[in-house]
C-alpha cells in the first residue's frame, strides 16, 4: 500500500483528513452497514414469524387462555433472540470505531476481514467491554442525564483501549477517564466532539437516518483522529 494514501495520528484532524481515510475505506464501511441491515432483517423476519406464531391461536381460538399461553410462549421464546439480536448489533456498531483504531495503530489501510477477524479472536472481550461499558452508560443516564454524556465522551479512548492493546478491561475503562478528564486539552476535545456530534445528526436527521450510512463513519473516523490530536490518546 503506497504510504502516501496513510494519514499519521499525528496530523491534523479535520473535514479534508477524515473525509480522505474515508474514501480509502469505503467498501469496509459499506460491508459493514450491508452487514448490519442483513441481520436486522433476519431478526425482523424471525420475530415476525413468532409474532404471528403466538397471535394465531387468539384469533382463531374459542378458548382464551389457549390464545393466552401461546402468547406468552411466543414471548418466550423471541426474549433470547432479541437479546442475541442486540448483543450481536452492539458488537457490529462498535467496529465502526474500531476500524479507524486500527488505522491509526496499524497504519494501513484496513479492508473488510481484519475487524471481523479481530472480533472473533476478541470475542468475549469485545462482549464483555461493551456490556461495562453499556451497563454504565445506562446508570450514567438514569441518575439524570449528565452522568450519562461525561461517560460517552470517553467512549473513543475505551474503544481504542480495548483494539489496540491488550490492557484489562476494567483498566481500559479507569483509564479512559483519566486519559480523557485530565487531559490538558479536555474542554477543546470536548468541544469539537460536540461539535462533530451536531454535524452529524443533522445531514442524518435530514436524510431520515440514510446519511448516517457515510455520516457514522466519517464521525468515527473524526472522533479517533481528534483523540490522538488532542493527546487523550498517545
Amino acid at each position: 500500500m503506497d504510504s502516501q494514501l496513510i494519514i499519521s495520528k499525528e496530523s491534523k484532524a479535520d473535514l479534508k483528513s477524515t473525509w480522505k481515510i474515508y474514501k480509502s475505506h469505503w467498501k469496509t464501511f459499506l460491508f459493514l452497514t450491508g452487514l448490519l441491515v442483513l441481520t436486522y432483517v433476519i431478526y425482523t423476519i424471525i420475530d415476525s414469524i413468532l409474532s404471528i406464531v403466538g397471535l394465531a391461536p387468539i384469533m382463531y381460538s374459542d378458548y382464551e387462555y389457549v390464545g393466552t399461553g401461546a402468547l406468552i410462549i411466543s414471548f418466550i421464546i423471541r426474549t433470547p433472540i432479541y437479546l442475541i439480536y442486540t448483543v450481536l448489533t452492539a458488537l457490529l456498531s462498535v467496529l465502526f470505531m474500531v476500524i479507524p483504531a486500527l488505522y491509526f495503530e496499524e497504519k494501513e489501510i484496513i479492508t473488510w476481514k481484519v475487524p471481523y477477524k479481530e472480533l472473533k479472536k476478541n470475542f468475549i472481550r469485545y462482549l464483555l467491554a461493551g456490556l461495562l461499558f453499556s451497563g454504565v452508560l445506562g446508570i450514567g443516564f438514569l441518575f439524570c442525564i449528565l452522568p450519562g454524556i461525561v461517560i460517552s465522551l470517553i467512549g473513543p479512548a475505551y474503544t481504542n483501549k480495548i483494539a489496540c492493546s491488550d490492557m484489562p478491561i476494567l483498566k481500559a475503562f479507569t483509564s479512559s477517564f483519566q486519559s480523557v478528564f485530565k487531559s490538558p486539552n479536555l474542554w477543546p476535545y470536548i468541544g469539537m466532539q460536540f461539535l462533530a456530534g451536531f454535524i452529524y445528526l443533522v445531514p442524518t436527521i435530514c436524510t431520515c437516518g440514510i446519511g448516517s450510512i457515510i455520516t457514522l463513519p466519517l464521525l468515527s473516523i473524526y472522533s479517533q483522529h481528534l483523540a490522538y490530536n488532542k493527546g487523550i490518546l498517545n
